[in-house]
């Protein structure tokens, strides 16, 4: 079905909130969050533990797992395969979610409470840039395939643009509280947690060029290519698969009870990975075919799932428990505990 698709002069709205700070957005609607977490039971694979309240976590394609993690705040760089930790990376500001530049790196990691983008090579763990003034509390960015990387800000609304370290533009709300963002192709998709809306930036010519409702209320996103994007529709229990030309065209809805929240795509197998917060559970959708998509399996992970990724190279499942009440930890699935007829 044809989204509505419309060309946008950008408001200066300002003024969002996070999803972990008490600071309330203008309006006071609260963003989309994942569920409060019940104890987990017999989680499939093997669990390490994880210091740190980990949130986003990437693997490159040499098997180097990255999270990151707060208090203190930085990223870990891990065996993928073992969980056992290489080296820990020091930073000034808590980052949230890590996103990859190509398949071995460099690292993207925004700091949310230093407003600074790093980008962090992920075999020696050296902090190849710093990028200032990246928005108020920057939550997540990606590169687009013309080499433009695309931040949201989060408590600012929009986006801000980089391009070899250096702030090159930004845009305003747009998206009062945006979130997730995924690169397809030259564009940067990016999720509004406070609304139901995604909106579609061109890297090339860092302008606003689509924008279209979905779902209830949204938190992140994932590739599935060069025109194909998820969102994690978080408060209407559903994951929905997005085509964008910059045109949004929906492609299709899967159902994802009790709060869906963290994305991975293993493009080796077709599968779209879903943690549903609610329930300790990782949903494992084979997307072979984008316009019918078919649910695989159901699997146990740790408590408080909110972020996952895949080894390339093993097709084995890495999980962050997040829950900081408890002790963190890192959930490895094997690669055959996913059985794709």
């Amino acid at each position: 079905m044809k989204r509505f698709f419309v060309l946008l002069s950008v408001l200066a709205l300002l003024g969002a909130c996070s999803t972990e700070k008490v600071e309330p957005p203008p309006d006071g609607t609260p963003a989309a969050e994942p569920a409060r977490a019940p104890a987990a039971e017999n989680p499939t694979g093997s669990v390490v533990p994880l210091p740190g309240a980990p949130e986003g976590i990437v693997v490159t394609a040499a098997g180097i797992a990255v999270a990151a993690v707060r208090d203190p705040d930085g990223v870990r760089l891990l065996d993928a395969a073992t969980g056992v930790e290489r080296s820990f990376v020091s930073t000034t500001g808590a980052p949230r979610h890590l996103s990859l530049a190509g398949p071995d790196g460099p690292v993207l990691a925004p700091l949310e409470s230093s407003d600074e983008l790093l980008l962090l090579d992920p075999t020696t763990g050296a902090v190849l840039s710093t990028t200032p003034g990246v928005g108020r509390q920057p939550h997540d960015a990606v590169v687009t395939a013309d080499g433009t990387t695309v931040v949201t800000n989060e408590m600012g609304g929009g986006v801000v643009f980089v391009r070899d370290g250096v702030v090159t533009g930004s845009l305003p709300a747009g998206p009062v509280q945006p979130g997730g963002v995924a690169a397809v192709g030259d564009y940067a998709a990016v999720a509004d947690v406070q609304g139901n809306g995604i909106w579609i930036y061109s890297g090339p010519s860092q302008e606003l060029v689509g924008q279209g409702p979905l779902g209830t209320k949204l938190t992140h996103a994932t590739s599935l290519g060069t025109d194909l994007a998820a969102f994690a529709d978080t408060d209407g229990g559903a994951v929905y698969l997005e085509r964008i030309t910059p045109d949004i065209s929906e492609v299709a809805r899967i159902e994802a009870p009790e709060n869906p929240y963290g994305l991975a795509y293993d493009a080796d197998r077709k599968l779209l990975l879903i943690t549903l917060t609610g329930r300790n559970t990782l949903r494992v959708v084979d997307v072979a075919d984008p316009a019918s998509p078919r649910i695989v399996t159901d699997l146990p992970t740790v408590r408080q799932a909110n972020s996952v990724a895949v080894d390339p190279r093993s097709g084995n499942i890495l999980v962050t428990g997040s829950d900081p009440g408890s002790e963190s930890s890192l959930q490895i699935i094997p690669a055959g505990s996913v059985d794709v007829p």
